[in-house]
């Protein structure tokens, strides 16, 4: 009597992403790759890999010194923990109006606004590990004017799951005013799912029946996202300088160049499924099955 196979699930938990796809494919001593936005900005650029232009790294507290002088009358630039999490230490600053930065979202910050968030940042309040962290201050992206009708003040970004070079499951996480601009789903950004073969937004009807977004009235399904076979070609081609076989790739649409890659996740979430409507394991485990 043959021995009746168990079924395996379709859909992908974090224990099971953690074991079976992470800790299996990725080789730990390649996560800073990753994890190190300092890191995989210089090796992006190295390769040509479209990312946000670098303006200034702050690596210890003795260069704060000059901090608030130095970005003094500057404005859209993206102030960013080189080792952050969920989006956490992320301030977008769009003006520079009498001595005071303004923000994506509005707020005003003032020299010691900026001195204690900085500070902040380099203590590790945002790190991975809550470890000493560094500053990045990077070019601010000036969005696809497709992008800019839908969203809330903050930048829409778009995440694709790759493994083994092939790109599986894609959304678009747009920021809303519940989220204060910021694309984070957690954070109360919504979630759009994005058909990995033609590149155009839809909404499964059991994650949301809402078709259009809550601040603006815009509808976000049906539209085809530009420059999609770039995103697909680099999504591609992204593990063969970054090796790590099982990643999430966070891309923004900037106006001037096109898709670029905002940051790279070793343990991209698990939300996308549920945006998606579908599993990702029963997809991964096709693609490890073919490739091994």
């Amino acid at each position: 009597m043959k021995k009746r196979q168990r079924k395996q699930p379709a859909v992908l938990g974090m224990n099971k992403r953690n074991v079976d796809f992470i800790y299996k494919y990725n080789q730990r001593k390649h996560y800073k790759l990753a994890d190190d936005k300092i890191i995989s900005k210089s090796l992006l650029e190295k390769h040509n890999i479209p990312t946000p232009k670098l303006i200034k790294v702050y690596k210890h507290f003795f260069q704060l010194r000059n901090y608030t002088d130095e970005l003094a009358g500057l404005s859209n630039f993206a102030i960013k923990p080189a080792n952050g999490r969920g989006g956490g230490g992320i301030v977008i600053i769009d003006d520079y109006i009498n001595g005071k930065w303004i923000t994506t979202s509005g707020k005003s910050l003032d020299k010691r606004d900026m001195y204690q968030h900085a500070a902040d940042i380099l203590s590790g309040v945002y790190s991975l590990d809550n470890t000493n962290d560094s500053i990045i201050i990077e070019d601010k992206i000036q969005l696809h004017p497709v992008l800019n009708n839908i969203t809330y003040k903050g930048i829409p970004d778009i995440r694709v799951i790759v493994f083994k070079q092939v790109p599986v499951m894609a959304m678009m996480r747009i920021p809303t005013s519940l989220s204060d601009g910021k694309a984070n789903l957690h954070a109360g950004g919504i979630g759009v799912a994005i058909d990995i073969k033609t590149g155009i937004t839809f909404v499964d009807p059991l994650y949301s029946k809402d078709e259009i977004h809550p601040d603006n009235g815009q509808k976000i399904t049906g539209i085809t996202i530009p420059h999609w076979e770039q995103i697909i070609v680099i999504s591609t081609k992204i593990q063969k300088i970054a090796p790590l076989p099982y990643m999430g790739i966070d891309f923004i649409l900037d106006e001037r160049y096109g898709a670029q890659i905002l940051e790279l996740n070793v343990r991209p979430g698990l939300e996308i499924q549920n945006v998606n409507g579908k599993g990702l394991y029963s997809e991964l485990s096709k693609i490890g099955s073919n490739h091994e």
